[in-house]
């Protein structure tokens, strides 16, 4: 098989590092900056129990010297997947299955009537991107993949591949034929975590302590109303999911911090932002997420 990970962010030099390191497969991973993909000098650094691991990937930052692929995991920013997918143009065809990794619901609004096809990935696989080609693995959670439409023939079994490439390489993943649930399932988690550890800079173990658990419940709570609106059936108790990720990754810091602390544009549109839209348009009063994101954006 034929992969292109695409971006160098911790999610997608995770996979990326994986990937190479346990499957003999034809890995690239595409940077969309040239000076960067240049410096990483085709290797990753894999920090992973307690072990620190040299991995040889292509790294390029132009699509044509990959060509076309079997499967692109996708793993930039929200916001950035409009661009991404403009310049991974050379790498999608017809036979080529996408599966993008994102928070948030915004990037689904980019995903329609594309001529490729495209699942949608949801994961709990914790990573932190420690300098330019340096991630740690964080931790290991479930990764789910599946289409928002149903699919069968050839279309089905791309994505049974990718889910055995994925399975093989160590990131435990499952095929789930309900996707929807399960990406507005993983944005009530982010709609309580993410914002309120940045505007408290703190891990996520301290959203436990009053009063800032009262203001994740708070938050999580309104998702779940503005998910019911839209006739989203959630798989899980949303509160008692935040508060176990909580207590999963009690030392991690929120990608959100992570930004904050760097100087970086945040993805608050993308998960509150995005649930405060929604919410607009079904007349859902959401108060703490608004003001989440007010906070949030007096930060970045």
């Amino acid at each position: 098989m034929k992969i292109a990970v695409i971006g160098p962010g911790a999610l997608g030099s995770l996979f990326a590092a994986g990937i190479n390191r346990t499957a003999d497969q034809d890995l690239w991973l595409l940077d969309h900056d040239a000076q960067r993909a240049a410096r990483l000098d085709n290797k990753l650094l894999l920090n992973e129990n307690g072990q620190e691991l040299v991995c040889p990937v292509r790294i390029t930052a132009d699509a044509r010297n990959i060509g076309p692929v079997d499967l692109v995991l996708l793993c930039v920013k929200s916001a950035d997947v409009a661009d991404a997918l403009v310049r991974a143009r050379p790498l999608l065809n017809v036979n080529t299955l996408l599966i993008p990794f994102q928070n948030g619901i915004r990037h689904l609004d980019v995903l329609h009537d594309l001529p490729f096809h495209v699942a949608i990935g949801v994961t709990a696989q914790g990573a932190t991107l420690l300098s330019p080609g340096h991630v740690r693995h964080g931790g290991s959670g479930l990764t789910r993949i599946g289409f928002l439409e149903p699919q069968s023939g050839p279309t089905l079994k791309r994505l049974n591949n990718a889910a055995h490439l994925l399975n093989v390489c160590g990131f435990k993943t499952e095929i789930s034929p309900d996707i929807l649930s399960h990406i507005w399932a993983k944005l009530l988690i982010n709609v309580g975590i993410n914002a309120l550890t940045a505007i408290l800079n703190c891990p996520n173990g301290d959203l436990l302590k009053e009063p800032a658990r009262t203001r994740m419940v708070e938050a999580v709570l309104e998702g779940a109303a503005v998910a019911k609106a839209l006739g989203i059936e959630l798989p899980t108790d949303p509160v008692a999911m935040t508060q176990q990720v909580c207590r999963d990754t009690a030392a991690n810091i929120s990608s959100m911090l992570q930004d904050v602390r760097r100087g970086k544009t945040t993805e608050i549109e993308a998960i509150n932002g995005a649930l405060a839209a929604e919410a607009r348009k079904l007349n859902v009063p959401v108060p703490v997420n608004e003001e989440l994101i007010r906070q949030i954006k007096k930060l970045a």
